[in-house]
């Protein structure tokens, strides 16, 4: 220590596990790490395992985002054969090999295991596999590379589709066109479109399976699923996978389908009146039409075309949240979208509007007062009794069992001016209780 300006040079402060801040276990760390980073004068090395956390996307926007990438094989081996040399550790290359290929090529494990040789100087020791826990990413890479298959068995091939059986296949169906085939007959554009279609053909039969093993409810089909799903594709395309590894989008696009299909089933209930369509007829037939029916007026009248737009709302018993499930539903891809057409005070206009003549629909929007009532009849089932058994208080049950008409969404309650919310009622006097003085007494 010569000084304070020998001590404040070549600082740095290093952040470890940043993807285990937040949450439960550390409840507002990331926002604490995000002011520090802000404020602080040396620079600060955040370190995380998983990059993709949710936790990480608001800290990502005050660093650098600088990712590694596992380290091949080989370049572990280089790096560990240098370190045997200087330390005057003799070991055979087959058995480093193994080292590196049994601790899944962390470089920790590996400095362990080969300080442990250096102690006890037997270069055949046993080394153990070390137990992981593997996601469907890292499945997937085993199932098509080649150097991660090498020395595995068919039943450990068919093990990596059990890691999870129910999005294995999504992966393997999302990726598979990525793979670079090392195969000595894909050495044309042709010869590789055929080991696809065996793959494509095969992922087909697989999803065949799948629909008997959850239609009949036959698990015995699983392993079967997994020679389709799994086995073939990996044999006839094993190489490596091109770049990273994406999440399948079949499990988004069928969340969308979902939500289309509610949002049809929706239209069609209120719409039921006035038109026979189906909830296919209605996304490809009337969506369209009854859209533009109520935002056309908006769109060349302005705010004269809010009456208009009304009466085409109330002839078909449509709301307001109705006019949003129309449009998305009618909304295709490269074409505009009329909401953004319209001025914003052209809207408001029209949200007044219906607040104050709100659509009387046929069907019901709320039924909060019938289920509090039915709340109200169940908490109310345990009467107190008195002395005698009787029940106390069993006329009063009828009237809380009542459903509140104000409760009910069709219902505009009446809104209070200021004047009579500030206004309180007048208590009436309470006429005072007889009998509690002194009587007189009589004389005898």
């Amino acid at each position: 220590m010569q000084g304070g300006s020998a001590t404040s040079r070549n600082h740095v402060l290093i952040m470890d596990e940043v993807d285990g801040m937040a949450g439960n276990e550390d409840r507002g760390g990331i926002q604490e790490l995000i002011s520090l980073i802000k404020g602080s004068k040396i620079p600060v090395i955040c370190m995380c395992n998983d990059r993709n956390h949710p936790k990480i996307r608001s800290l990502v926007n005050y660093c650098f985002d600088l990712r590694f990438f596992k380290p091949r094989a080989d370049q572990i081996k280089g790096a560990m054969m240098s370190i045997c040399f200087k330390e005057g550790l003799k070991i055979k290359p087959d058995v480093l090999n193994n080292i590196i290929a049994s601790t899944n090529q962390d470089i920790r494990l590996v400095l362990n295991h080969l300080s442990m040789l250096a102690a006890k100087r037997d270069s055949e020791m046993v080394v153990t596999n070390k137990e992981l826990k593997l996601g469907a990413w890292e499945v997937l890479r085993k199932v098509f590379t080649e150097n991660e298959r090498r020395g595995m068995s068919l039943y450990d091939k068919l093990d990596l589709f059990f890691y999870d059986y129910s999005i294995a296949p999504l992966f393997v169906h999302e990726n598979y066109l990525n793979v670079v085939p090392h195969a000595a007959e894909a050495k044309s554009k042709k010869d590789k479109m055929k080991l696809f279609a065996v793959a494509a053909a095969s992922l087909c039969n697989g999803d065949l399976v799948d629909r008997a093993i959850r239609s009949h409810n036959a698990w015995s089909l699983l392993p079967t699923q997994a020679v389709f799903s799994s086995l073939i594709p990996g044999e006839t395309l094993e190489g490596h996978v091109g770049g990273m590894v994406n999440f399948p989008e079949w499990l988004g696009k069928n969340s969308k389908k979902n939500k289309m299909d509610r949002l049809a089933q929706e239209i069609q209930s209120h719409t039921r009146l006035k038109a026979s369509a189906s909830n296919e007829a209605v996304r490809l037939d009337y969506a369209r039409a009854l859209r533009d029916s109520i935002l056309q007026p908006l769109i060349r009248n302005g705010s004269e075309g809010v009456e208009a737009s009304l009466a085409v709302m109330k002839e078909y018993s449509l709301l307001r949240e109705d006019i949003e499930s129309l449009n998305e539903l009618a909304l295709w891809n490269g074409f505009t979208d009329p909401m953004s057409t319209i001025d914003s005070k052209v809207k408001a206009a029209f949200t007044r509007a219906y607040n104050k003549n709100p659509v009387m629909t046929p069907f019901s929007i709320s039924s909060a007062g019938v289920k509090k009532a039915r709340s109200t009849q169940d908490t109310a089932g345990l009467d107190e009794l008195n002395e005698d058994g009787e029940e106390v208080g069993g006329g009063e049950e009828e009237e809380e069992g009542e459903p509140d008409p104000m409760a009910d969404g069709m219902i505009m309650a009446k809104k209070k001016t200021k004047a009579e919310s500030t206004k309180e009622p007048k208590k009436k006097k309470e006429p005072k209780a007889r009998g509690g003085g002194r009587g007189r007494g009589s004389k005898k």
